[in-house]
């Protein structure tokens, strides 16, 4: 048992003039905001916005004036990323910003009606999520008949006039194609996954605290690294090369919008890195597993991709395209991805500043199972997987209309 001195602790909080330590001002106690009206469930004697400083259930009482049903600011939050969400922008325009620095809502009654409901309905983000889906907003084309003068009138879309279109987001892309080659992993929690990253990145040394950082090692089977990407392992220091291309934020920053911009980059890593090679051979295969011939091959590929039938038009050019790539592959020889299992590493010593270089091995890939690779199917297979790349570039597969 604590000595009784111990037990009646609290701490001594207090503002510090400049940030300084040595610099205590005036005592603080815990508390809520006081702008919204809703005082704390328990609160301390001296003030219904102040929190008790009693150590145990501070948390629990900011927890639940947070969740309090008369907190519009919490729901309205809520209300508005999910909306975010599904649209591409907010009602609001700052959704990490409700103050009077943050954007004016473009539908102010809208988002307080949907707030309303939420709480009314027991905070039932299904519930929110399918109101949104239903909506005829939601439901509406990706084009105006009027576009041109509504980009007069309206040229950010503030009116919803028509469905704003966005391209993937990183993690979405990733997902979308392994859900199309029929190598997505859907198994739900458990520990994080280490994807297979590029390897000249992967390899690369890294500085943690003065020292070389262990290499980022994959997992060694594909059905671990093949799951969805929220389950990917983020190495701080280390951004996986294709999702910060397409734009993943920063770990350590808060992000309140996706930055959408495209670069050039982006045409380059979808059309030429190992990634995209992998992804295009794993759909090629599963188009053969499932279809017999050519014409039917490529038709099943349109379904995958764009979930919509193939015209004439495009079944001629692709047949003409990927014969021509049969040709043009068998006279190639593609070579096979190694993965090494050990690294000479450099380092330059502390006191004596001589240089010395150690080993460190990557045991992984002793047992390691890559995904198949150009140099493990036939030229039929390489040339099918060429399709299978331009379909993965298309706008149509990148964006949503």
């Amino acid at each position: 048992m604590a000595p009784q001195s111990e037990t009646r602790w609290k701490p001594d909080s207090r503002i510090l003039a400049g940030g300084s330590l040595d610099a205590p001002g005036e005592k603080v106690s815990p508390g809520v905001l006081s702008a919204l009206g809703i005082p704390v469930n328990k609160p301390s004697t001296q003030d219904p916005y102040l929190i008790s400083e009693d150590l145990n259930g501070r948390r629990l009482a900011f927890a639940q004036w947070v969740a309090h049903d008369q907190n519009g600011l919490t729901a309205r939050s809520i209300v508005n990323r999910i909306w975010q969400y599904h649209f591409g922008k907010p009602l609001a325009g700052n959704p990490n910003n409700f103050g009077v620095k943050g954007k004016r809502p473009t539908h102010p009654e809208l988002l307080d009606w949907l707030a309303a409901d939420f709480v009314e309905h027991g905070w039932k983000i299904k519930r929110l999520h399918r109101l949104i889906l239903q909506s005829k907003t939601y439901r509406q084309s990706g084009q105006h008949p009027e576009q041109y003068q509504l980009s007069q009138i309206d040229p950010d879309n503030d009116l919803f006039a028509f469905f704003p279109n966005r391209r993937l987001t990183a993690e979405e892309l990733r997902d979308s194609m392994l859900f199309v080659t029929g190598e997505l992993n859907p198994t739900q929690g458990g520990l994080p996954i280490r994807p297979e990253i590029n390897m000249e990145v992967a390899l690369q040394p890294r500085m943690i605290q003065f020292s070389i950082a262990p290499t980022y090692l994959p997992n060694p089977l594909p059905e671990q690294r093949n799951r969805r990407s929220i389950y990917a392992y983020r190495v701080r220091g280390l951004a996986d090369p294709f999702l910060e291309t397409f734009n993943q934020p920063n770990p350590n920053d808060s992000c309140e919008e996706r930055d959408s911009a495209s670069v050039s980059p982006q045409a380059f890593t979808l059309m030429n890195s190992d990634l995209m090679t992998d992804r295009s051979i794993a759909f090629a295969l599963r188009l053969e597993r499932e279809k017999n011939n050519l014409s039917e091959q490529i038709r099943r590929g349109f379904e995958l991709a764009y979930h919509r039938e193939i015209t004439d038009l495009e079944l001629e050019k692709s047949v003409d395209y990927v014969t021509k790539m049969r040709a043009y592959h068998q006279t190639k020889v593609p070579q096979k991805r190694i993965y090494p299992t050990e690294i000479t590493r450099s380092l330059v010593e502390e006191f004596s500043g001589q240089p010395f270089e150690y080993q460190e091995i990557l045991p992984v890939f002793n047992h390691y199972t890559p995904d198949k690779q150009a140099s493990d199917v036939s030229a039929q297979t390489r040339a099918l997987a060429d399709l299978c790349l331009v379909l993965f570039n298309s706008h149509e597969f990148v964006f949503t209309y």
